[in-house]
């Protein structure tokens, strides 16, 4: 059995329909729907809506926690509840068409048995096939790089000049390609410990047993996989990427309806993933912090 954590926020058409395409699938399924205490009430519409539906489960989660602790509270609740080969933890705006993913799932699990699987994730704004994000993972001086640039692109003109940028899909597109070329990114094989995309991301039995609450709960957006992707770092977890499996991602629907302004929108955006690399590199720095005074106990 395949269980979908969906975390849902405000973009109820979204939500109905990746509940949809997800009942389309093949397989035994179910649906957890997390709703991160929506303002507009949709997530008591969805509980009513789905109340009889044995299929779909709707969690009212009392806080906007964010993406790592609103998913770690259905991923929570299906690992106390359910008995899922696997966890599939996808946002409200993702569809799946492809009827035989769940069977492609166990398939790739039966070739090399994985931690953590990622999807071919192709934007529908863009058309750019958005995993994996990065090839290599983020050391404490890259993510210092990482923070240097997030500081220089929070000036307000810079804020400008990339909210028209990624208004406009052609221009977008031009500059999402020529950045993944330039890391090497090559969406069209399957690859292992790479930087996956977290719009869909599917997380084994057994890694999950480990890690019932399986991100990082120190942020509230932007920056999760890339945590995930060194503690798994930390721990040998085995991370794939493998294109056989594909979703759709319309993107930013819930952060359109909140922020109708593109430069506000944007600027939210720095913001959290500003304080997502400040967790981030506390959390390396204590594991530092723990591996020197282990050398100094050996010695």
């Amino acid at each position: 059995m395949t269980a979908f954590v969906i975390l849902h926020y405000r973009a109820i058409d979204s939500t109905n329909k990746c509940v949809e395409s997800i009942k389309n699938l093949k397989g035994e399924n179910r649906i957890i729907i997390v709703d991160n205490a929506s303002p507009d009430g949709t997530g008591a519409r969805l509980a009513d809506q789905y109340r009889d539906d044995e299929q779909v489960t709707v969690l009212l989660n009392p806080d906007n926690s964010g993406f790592a602790r609103g998913n770690n509270y259905g991923t929570r609740y299906v690992m106390e509840n359910m008995s899922p080969d696997y966890v599939c933890v996808l946002n409200d705006d993702v569809e799946i068409f492809q009827d035989d993913f769940c069977l492609k799932i166990h398939e790739i699990y039966k070739e090399k048995p994985f931690d953590v699987l990622g999807p071919d994730i192709v934007s529908v704004f863009s058309g750019i096939h958005q995993s994996p994000k990065r090839i290599k993972g983020y050391d404490l001086d890259s993510l210092r790089k990482k923070q240097a640039y997030v500081r220089r692109s929070s000036n307000p003109i810079m804020l400008l000049l990339s909210s028209g940028e990624k208004n406009n899909p052609t221009i977008w597109r031009s500059a999402q390609r020529r950045a993944r070329a330039k890391m090497n990114i090559d969406s069209s094989s399957p690859s292992e410990g790479v930087i996956l995309h977290g719009a869909c991301v599917i997380f084994s039995k057994d890694f999950m047993i480990k890690h019932p609450e399986p991100f990082y709960p120190k942020t509230f957006m932007y920056f999760e996989m890339e945590i995930l992707d060194w503690l798994c770092r930390q721990e040998g977890a085995v991370c794939l990427y493998d294109p056989r499996l594909q979703v759709q991602h319309y993107q930013y629907m819930a952060t359109k309806l909140e922020y109708k302004s593109i430069v506000r929108r944007s600027k939210f955006v720095m913001d959290c993933l500003s304080d997502s690399l400040k967790a981030a590199e506390q959390l390396m720095l204590e594991k530092e912090k723990e591996l020197r005074e282990g050398a100094v106990s050996v010695l």
